[in-house]
């Protein structure tokens, strides 16, 4: 039954309320543009900002894209298609604007490109143009519409794709013409690789509806001809937008599986994990149920409001199919990824369009009954007003923080730690807050894997190479003897004392540079709760010192030449048997002195660990660092040459290790050899076979 037209006053009110309401979204969504703070799971905004940073600066645009959160290799955690994240650096680049403000204008640009086609699709669903713009003034009004429609995040342009994708799909399956096909193709393929998780909620309605013409096809009685062309029409608009999915996880997922702690994010752990998908365990969870319906209150309006409505909408028999459909869709989305909508309410960014859509028709269904029009105007208002009230006890009072983006801490680590360097993070799990703000690739430490020493051994040898100019620890691993001991040890920074720190965060720095920052942080305007630290006393004391005299060297230092001068062995100089000839047990501590020639050009240094340091699994060496440093009367040193051994994990590592050394000395320059323990100097049986500098 036909729907009673609607009068030229209503028509001019539900226009004028969308108005109201596009006028509302627009002040929202602009509001503190400028201020570079994200809120909004600033961590997640962050790490999009973070590989839009990296594009712009390495001018990389191709798939394979820095995302430098979790150590090397940068490039490892690959989750989506950066189509977003070009175009936040082209408008950037167009416009010079900052990539927050690039992106807020992709972002919104997205969102509103987005309403002609849930504009048309309403149509198709047989509710009049006028009353159409009820529907889309519910959407503008959405909390959030409003507040992630301006954030870094990718959402916004998987749902543009999406629901252009949904409209070709039925404006093809209705008519058959090519155009909507490769509008479909391009659309949903757009969709599938910017947010396959986005696309995903899309298709249950267009299978629903590809169902129903089938079903409709085969009443027919025509036989199979019919159906057919419909199912091959229906796959041919989804075809290539999964199978570019599948393409790019088969491409990506190896990447991450091989990466030290990237490989939660591979399709598996993602959807399994994080999404919760096909598991119905959070459907019966009580916790599940309270945050999702948190999210409501927070992202859409009052639960018992929404309830409310579709309730209302089911009891309407002229609107109850659409209201049924639509609210489906919605409550279906969160059933297939439980835990991502139940814990981010961004998610609802995907699927709010339906339920808002479902009281859309509500509210029409209302104009339509003989209730008095002043009560059904307020009935109309009660969910805007909801939105209303939402949207600025939450998401606006987060909006207002009057912040450019970043803390003291990410300002100094900034603007006193070398671009380019490496930043090691640990107790702040993978949030990209700190690397984005500080502007430096990092090694984050995941929750949980602080204890894993395998894990830490790996990653940060993988660092090798890397300037690594600070060690973050976040709340309670501050107090972690032994991770500070591994980490330090194996960044060449002293364990005894952070540098600075700032408020649960202590910072670390190579010892190198330890002095030179300290200086330069007191000359400098001071960071607010920034405190820097007193350098720990100096250790730097030979308890051990010995002369080696001419005779000697000669006698028992005939591997090395020039013969050392002096020595500081923790536990003497002594000889020690290995196969057939005699090394120098050089255990931890140790350090042996040489007057290099002026003309030398190179340092040849044999050293490595005893068998018996890694062959007992029970009990066995956790590496040992060997060391060449140049040293200056004036206490002034630099380092020549540094590596670790660790021969129970590296097995290339066992037996000798002979080091060709590029060396230029420096005038009055000698040379110091050193071993030094990490974790642990048990069984750290290290030897020196013999040192020659050659011209």
């Amino acid at each position: 039954m036909p729907a009673p037209a609607a009068s030229r006053r209503e028509n001019l009110l539900l226009a004028g309320l969308f108005a109201v309401a596009l006028i509302y979204s627009f002040h929202g969504v602009t509001y503190n543009w400028t201020k570079g703070f994200l809120p909004g799971h600033e961590f997640r905004q962050a790490q999009t900002a973070l590989i839009s940073y990296y594009i712009d600066k390495n001018d990389n645009f191709s798939l394979l894209y820095e995302t430098p959160l979790m150590g090397k290799p940068w490039v490892s955690i690959l989750l989506e298609v950066p189509l977003y994240e070009w175009a936040v650096v082209w408008v950037s680049r167009v416009t010079d604007w900052p990539h927050f403000m690039a992106a807020r204008a992709v972002s919104a640009t997205c969102f509103y490109f987005s309403l002609p086609a849930v504009w048309l699709l309403l149509g198709r669903l047989g509710l009049p143009k006028p009353r159409r713009l009820l529907v889309l003034a519910l959407i503008l009004c959405a909390p959030v519409y409003i507040f992630y429609s301006r954030a870094f995040l990718i959402d916004s342009m998987a749902f543009l794709f999406s629901v252009w994708w949904l409209l070709a799909f039925v404006r093809t399956m209705d008519e058959r013409h090519w155009p909507w096909l490769v509008l479909a193709v391009v659309a949903g393929t757009g969709a599938a690789l910017v947010k396959s998780a986005t696309f995903a909620i899309w298709l249950p309605p267009a299978a629903a509806y590809g169902a129903w013409r089938l079903w409709r096809d085969w009443r027919t009685g025509t036989g199979w001809v019919a159906p057919l062309k419909t199912l091959a029409w229906g796959l041919a608009t989804v075809v290539v937008a999964l199978g570019a999915l599948r393409v790019w996880i088969a491409y990506t997922d190896p990447i991450k599986a091989a990466h030290a702690s990237a490989w939660i994010f591979t399709s598996k752990h993602l959807s399994q994990g994080n999404w919760g998908l096909f598991d119905l365990r959070p459907l019966l969870s009580a916790e599940v149920w309270r945050n999702l319906l948190h999210c409501w209150e927070q992202a859409i309006m009052s639960r018992w409001i929404i309830g409310a409505g579709l309730l209302a909408g089911l009891c309407l028999p002229r609107v109850r199919g659409p209201v049924l459909g639509l609210g489906a869709a919605f409550f279906a989305a969160q059933a297939l990824f439980p835990n991502a909508y139940a814990y981010q309410d961004y998610y609802f960014y995907s699927c709010a369009v339906f339920v808002l859509a479902a009281l859309g028709f509500t509210l029409a269904g209302l104009l339509d009954t003989r209730c008095p029009r002043v009560v059904v105007a307020l009935l109309v208002l009660v969910p805007l007003a909801a939105q209303v009230r939402a949207y600025w006890q939450d998401y606006r009072v987060g909006q207002s923080a009057d912040l450019q983006g970043g803390i003291p801490l990410t300002d100094l680590l900034r603007e006193h730690t070398p671009e380019g360097s490496v930043i090691v993070i640990a107790g702040a799990d993978w949030s990209a807050i700190i690397p984005y703000y500080a502007q430096r690739r990092a090694l984050m430490i995941r929750n949980g894997l602080e204890h894993d020493r395998v894990y830490l051994r790996r990653a940060l040898a993988e660092l090798e190479g890397e300037k690594v100019s600070a060690l973050i620890l976040v709340g309670e691993l501050r107090q972690n003897p032994v991770f500070i001991a591994i980490a330090t040890s194996r960044l060449e920074m002293d364990a005894r004392a952070p540098t600075f720190t700032y408020q649960d965060v202590d910072v670390y720095v190579p010892k190198a540079d330890a002095a030179a920052l300290r200086s330069r942080l007191a000359q400098s305007e001071p960071y607010p709760r920034v405190t820097v630290l007193p350098a720990p006393p100096d250790v730097t004391v030979w308890q051990n010192l010995v002369s080696i005299s001419p005779a000697q060297a000669q006698s028992e230092f005939a591997a090395f030449v020039p013969a050392p001068f002096q020595a500081d062995f923790q536990f003497g100089v002594a000889w020690v048997g290995l196969g057939p000839r005699q090394v120098l047990s050089a255990h931890p501590e140790a350090n042996l002195w040489i007057r290099p020639p002026e003309s030398a050009a190179r340092i040849i240094w044999t050293y490595g660990l005893l068998p018996g340091a890694y062959e007992n699994p029970e009990s066995k060496t956790d590496g040992v660092e060997f060391v060449v440093t140049g040293e200056l009367a004036d206490g002034s040193r630099r380092r020549i040459h540094r590596r670790i051994l660790d021969p129970w994990e590296n097995p290339a590592d066992r037996g000798d290790q002979r080091e060709v050394i590029e060396y230029h000395p420096l005038p009055g320059e000698v040379l110091r050899f050193s071993t030094h323990p990490l974790e642990s100097a048990e069984r750290d049986w290290a030897y020196f076979a013999g040192i020659r500098i050659e011209p």
